[in-house]
This record gives C-alpha cells, sequence and structure tokens, in this order.
C-alpha cells in the first residue's frame, strides 16, 4: 500500500499494489478502516475507483474513526485498487495525517493486511484559467492564473511555484485529444518559450539554464510568504518564437507549489493538473 499523488487535491489518495500468484478469486472482502488524525476530528470518508471514476463507500463511524467494506473480484497476477480519502479536516501542522489499515477477506481466510498514515495535503495548487486546451501561437503571450492554497495552521515563510513544460508531436489535432501524444518520451529542449510571472510590481522575467537548450525543462519561481489559512493567486505567462518547430503540436505544462513551514522539517507539495496547448 502507498499513497500517490493527488494532483493538487487534499483528498489523499492510497493505491493497494495487489499480486496474486494463487487462482481468481471472486468476491473478496475489503476491509478500510481510517483513523482520526486528533480526537474529536469530523469523520472522514472514502471511495474507491471503479471504470474511470470514483464511487462512495459507505463507512460506519466510531469514536476513533471509521469502518467500510466492499467487495472485489481478484485476478492472478498484479493488480492495483485506489482508494481516496476524504479527511474533512486540515493539517495542524506539517506532517499530520490519518491513519489507513486494510484487510483483505476471502471468506474465513485472511490474504493481506496492511497499514500507513496517509499524509494530509497542506499547500494545494488550483487552475483558475485557461480552463479547457488552448492554444499556443507564436509572439503572443498566454496567461495562466493559479490559486495557491495554504491549508494548515502554519505560516510557510518562502514558498515558490515550480513549472515544467514538455513537448510532443501529437498525432491528433485535437487539443481535446490528451490521447494525441505518443508515449514514448517528451521532446525536451525544442520549443523556445519565454516565461514571466507576475509579482506585486509588474511581470518578472525567469531565465532558461545555460546548458543550450531552448526550452526549460523546470523553471522556479518565488512566491513569497504563504500565511496560515490562506489563499492567493499566482499567475504567470509564456510565449513562443520563430523558433517554434512545426513538428511540434503539444505542448504540456504541469505547475507545482511547495515550501517549508515554520519550525517543519519536511516540505509540502501541491501539483496542479497538467494542462495541454495545441501549438500553432
Amino acid at each position: 500500500m502507498k499513497t500517490v499523488d493527488a494532483q493538487g487535491d487534499t483528498r489523499p489518495v492510497v493505491a493497494l499494489d495487489l499480486s496474486n500468484e494463487e487462482r481468481f478469486r471472486a468476491g473478496v472482502a475489503v476491509r478500510v478502516r481510517i483513523g482520526l488524525g486528533h480526537p474529536g476530528d469530523p469523520r472522514p470518508g472514502l471511495e474507491r475507483k471503479l471504470d474511470g471514476g470514483w464511487k462512495k463507500v459507505e463507512l460506519t463511524p466510531d469514536e476513533q474513526g471509521a469502518t467500510g467494506t466492499f467487495r472485489m473480484d481478484l485476478p492472478r497476477g498484479s493488480s492495483l485498487v485506489f482508494l481516496r480519502i476524504a479527511p474533512h479536516v486540515r493539517p495542524r501542522v506539517e506532517g499530520d495525517g490519518l491513519p489507513v489499515a486494510v484487510t483483505m477477506t476471502d471468506g474465513s481466510r485472511t490474504l493481506a493486511r496492511e497499514h500507513r498514515t496517509a499524509p494530509l495535503a497542506t499547500l494545494s495548487l488550483g487552475t483558475v484559467s485557461p480552463k479547457g486546451p488552448a492554444t499556443l501561437r507564436e509572439g503572443r503571450w498566454t496567461e495562466v492564473v493559479y490559486t495557491v492554497t495554504n491549508h494548515s495552521h502554519s505560516a510557510y515563510p518562502k514558498a515558490q511555484v515550480q513549472a515544467e513544460y514538455s513537448a510532443c508531436a501529437a498525432d491528433s489535432d485535437s487539443p481535446a485529444d490528451q490521447d494525441a501524444c505518443p508515449e514514448s518520451p517528451s521532446q525536451e529542449g525544442i520549443t523556445s518559450l519565454r516565461t514571466q510571472w507576475r509579482d506585486g510590481t509588474g511581470w518578472k522575467e525567469v531565465t532558461t539554464p545555460d546548458d543550450g537548450s531552448m526550452l526549460a525543462e523546470t523553471l522556479t519561481m518565488p512566491f513569497g510568504a504563504l500565511p496560515a489559512n490562506s489563499t492567493r493567486t499566482f499567475r504567470l505567462r509564456f510565449a513562443g518564437s520563430e523558433q517554434l518547430d512545426g513538428d511540434i503540436r503539444r505542448l504540456t505544462l504541469t505547475a507545482r507549489v511547495n515550501g517549508k513551514a515554520v519550525g517543519a522539517s519536511e516540505r509540502s507539495l501541491g501539483i496542479a493538473s497538467p494542462l495541454l496547448f495545441d501549438i500553432r
């Protein structure tokens, strides 16, 4: 069992990595118990992923958490089961989490048992605009607006946003076709981009690395202080040049926010859903 990225969501996602070397088993019972981060916290919620969507798992609450059971078929070989937790509470400090215990049974036989702590997201990054796939044209600024939220009761004195670009030769002319790019590695350093971010005084230039690449793989922009229980807006924009390669049809932008809370020993990370841009 492991915690996986929730793409900036404040609901942690847990993946059950299953390996069955025996026969196919139908109707295996999966019992999930979620504890409370602190006494008196609200009871959590739980969903499981089915056919690309999320389905609610009914939980029975008690004084120390909540428990729910669902059934699933267990095929031979390896498989993954994804669970999403709704904490209904914000972390008090960096490192707060909810204890999760999973037990899988087939009749009276226990097949597997695992437990871990699902960390609560302290920072999140949400996309305000653009709402859908957009077009990147030569010589024009394309602006992206994010909301940065600190869900904890701790301040982050030096938060920062990181933007990562990747490009590929798409197989489709439609920017809405997320499967248009082949699964081969992204082609880096092909598209020349100029990137800026905005602070209180105006637009600031983001310098590209001195390694000869035309496209910076990761750009870091200082965000400044992020008070406890606060939300701020972050804006960046980028533009292509005459060096835009005609074979490159799709640009992907992935943004992250991170920072170290006062008195914390680790950094919190929020990730926004990737944005797709059609290059024309």
